[in-house]
């Protein structure tokens, strides 16, 4: 049996030693640990604040004088390490847990021993007795991203560009689990050029890698480089369908029921929307439907990602329930010109009042029941 090892947290941007990106891609040749700042870019600059709307907007625990945090991410380089695909996590071999590769794991884990290994309420670490070796490796797909489209687009995508904007892509694969085919299409529109390799195995391990801080949550705080990582995606789609007015229809999801949402649709539809389930198109057919798109209507969710992709001056309206507030959207929407909505309606309400096939599905978390009239008021002063 392989003998456990303590661990030990790693803040990268206050515990591994500082350089310039210069340096650092040295360092990353050499096996050595390090971190630069990528570049600071916020094109935010000038950005609409926002407009808020709705019976429950009093509840919104935001300012909208107030602009959504900016973050400039970091990119690292460690040496011999241990890494776990399904999770992002990058776990030196002497026990150093890379915080930004964890970060999303988390909220799955909270102690992090869904890991296999980990045990000690993420203090200790029994090492793999077998897993396959590669000499080194450019980590960017944390938890979240392997699943949820929004932490894809903002947080994995964004972090494959900050290690390539830093040169550290060069010669080096880029790893991944076994992805899904919306997942390499991204890809695929991101960085047309990369060397992806995925890999089938629990652990993996290294003799470098390099990851960029922006995989821990960079959705809730993007700076400019999701601009750029968009534009990038969008002159790597296909034509644009012609659309102008578009709905993000979550009829078949179940966590969060909007009660009613039939009969949004079919108002909308009267109003010249193109109704589409995000989940039924490719991620090319997404992209390209946002390509020609000036009004976008959506309840939150994963999907409103795909507002990143909007031209500039497109307008999204999100619809808020009163219990699952955020501004991701607003941040992310401030990044690439795109004016942002937001329409906050009470919720939860009795969950009787979802259908009930709604209730069935497996997943499901909750109903909202936005009153109908005045949504549709919202949205008509928007178009």
């Amino acid at each position: 049996m392989t003998a456990p090892i303590s661990l030990r947290p790693i803040v990268e941007a206050r515990d591994l030693p500082p350089m310039l990106p210069d340096a650092l891609r040295e360092h990353f040749a050499q096996g050595r640990a390090g971190v630069a700042w990528a570049l600071e870019h916020d094109a935010s600059d000038g950005a609409p604040p926002g407009l808020l709307g709705g019976p429950s907007a009093s509840a919104w625990p935001y300012a909208l004088s107030s602009p959504p945090p900016v973050n400039v991410p970091a990119v690292c380089a460690v040496g011999p390490c241990w890494w776990y695909p399904s999770f992002g996590a990058v776990i030196g071999t002497d026990g150093a847990l890379n915080n930004a590769t964890v970060g999303e794991a988390r909220h799955g884990s909270a102690d992090l021993s869904a890991i296999p290994g980990i045990s000690l309420n993420g203090r200790r670490l029994v090492p793999p007795e077998n897993a396959p070796v590669l000499e080194s490796g450019a980590v960017f797909l944390p938890w979240g991203a392997g699943f949820n489209y929004g932490h894809f687009v903002i947080d994995a995508l964004s972090s494959l560009l900050a290690l390539e904007q830093a040169g550290l892509l060069d010669g080096v694969p880029l790893l991944a689990p076994r992805l899904t085919a919306w997942q390499r299409d991204l890809i695929a529109m991101a960085a047309p050029g990369v060397r992806l390799q995925e890999i089938d195995a629990p652990v993996v391990r290294l003799g470098r890698a390099t990851f960029a801080t922006s995989m821990d949550h960079f959705l809730h705080h993007p700076n400019g480089l999701l601009a750029v990582l968009a534009e990038r995606v969008v002159a790597n789609a296909p034509p644009g369908a012609g659309a102008r007015r578009v709905y993000l229809s979550r009829r078949g999801q179940s966590m969060r029921v909007m009660v009613g949402e039939a009969a949004f649709e079919r108002a909308l539809r009267a109003r010249g929307f193109t109704i589409v389930r995000p989940e039924a198109l490719s991620a090319r057919q997404q992209v390209a439907l946002m390509r020609d798109a000036q009004v976008v209507v959506g309840a939150s969710g994963a999907a409103l990602a795909n507002a990143v992709f909007l031209p500039r001056g497109a307008r999204v309206i999100e619809i808020q329930p009163a219990n699952f507030t955020s501004q991701w959207v607003r941040a992310a929407c401030r990044q690439v010109g795109v004016e942002w909505r937001g329409y906050v309606c009470a919720s939860p309400c009795p969950a009787s009042a979802a259908p009930l096939l709604a209730r069935l599905r497996r997943g499901f978390k909750f109903a909202f029941k936005p009153d109908l009239r005045d949504l549709l008021a919202f949205v008509d002063a928007a178009l």
